[in-house]
């Protein structure tokens, strides 16, 4: 495993300082701005596909995703400052959000108060409104890309590596990369309809796990079985809040909630 803690970037702008997390995709470092004294995040390929042979087009899509996110200005969403190619290899520089991704907060068994909880997906759901406005969908709605700002009651959208454009109604291919429990049926496929409703399922399956401490059980494993109703765990839920996980995560597309946005869209 190559170790680049400590390595300099854009001589000497960046220091890596500390890795924060991986996956199929990347890899996330905790870094300093040296010129401005200031935290910041990059991002860079994983170590996996450093050594693909189609390493230039997956630098390509490392600088889709830049750009993606650098068109979502919100305050729920993460802020990009820069993005360059050093060594062959590239990099995204975001800001740092000091604070907890929720499923370190929820995950096991600690469920937030139901009105944490709306007030939680509420601000993702007006996040999701402009990455659908941008003709994007995330894809990869979960509680382990949304931090909850240290000290304040803001969470903040992160992570958006599977993102995609999407024209509505149209047949494209999916890649494969899955959150088992917060996908939904569609995305198990290579290629479906691309919708906003992706989202919201993800979206919805998270306000269950905010509400319940529990994830929910793959859209591919609830065939036949009841709609994923989090009473069934905490009783004292009320009808509203019931009714937008279930219609949230029906596994047709055609019966969830169309768009990912607050009060003017069903989720809550």
């Amino acid at each position: 495993m190559t170790n680049f803690i400590g390595k300099s970037l854009q001589s000497g702008k960046y220091i890596l300082d500390q890795e924060l997390g991986r996956g199929g995709f990347g890899i996330t470092y905790k870094a300093t701005n040296s010129t401005l004294n200031q935290v910041v995040v990059i991002k860079t390929l994983s170590e996996s596909l450093q050594q693909e042979p189609m390493k230039a087009k997956l630098n390509c899509q490392f600088e889709d995703e830049a750009r993606r996110l650098a068109k979502c200005s919100h305050p729920n969403i993460v802020r990009v400052s820069d993005f360059f190619i050093e060594e062959e290899l590239p990099y995204i520089v975001m800001e740092y959000i000091p604070g907890l991704t929720l499923d370190r907060i929820v995950l096991p068994d600690k469920p937030l108060p139901e009105a944490t909880a709306i007030h939680y997906i509420r601000q993702v759901g007006e996040a999701l409104k402009v990455v659908h406005q941008q003709g994007l969908l995330h894809r990869d709605i979960s509680p382990k890309n949304i931090i909850l700002r240290q000290g304040i009651q803001q969470v903040v959208l992160i992570d958006f590596g599977i993102a995609r454009e999407f024209e509505p109604g149209s047949v494209q291919i999916h890649t494969n990369l899955v959150s088992e429990g917060y996908a939904p049926i569609e995305q198990y496929f290579p290629e479906a309809v691309r919708t906003s409703a992706t989202d919201v399922y993800g979206l919805a399956a998270t306000f269950y796990t905010l509400l319940t401490g529990k994830i929910p059980l793959s859209a591919m494993g609830r065939y036949n079985l009841p709609s994923l109703d989090p009473r069934q765990i905490c009783s004292e839920l009320s009808d509203l809040v019931s009714q937008a996980v279930m219609c949230g995560t029906a596994l047709e597309v055609e019966h969830r909630s169309a768009s990912g946005g607050s009060r003017n869209n069903k989720i809550i």
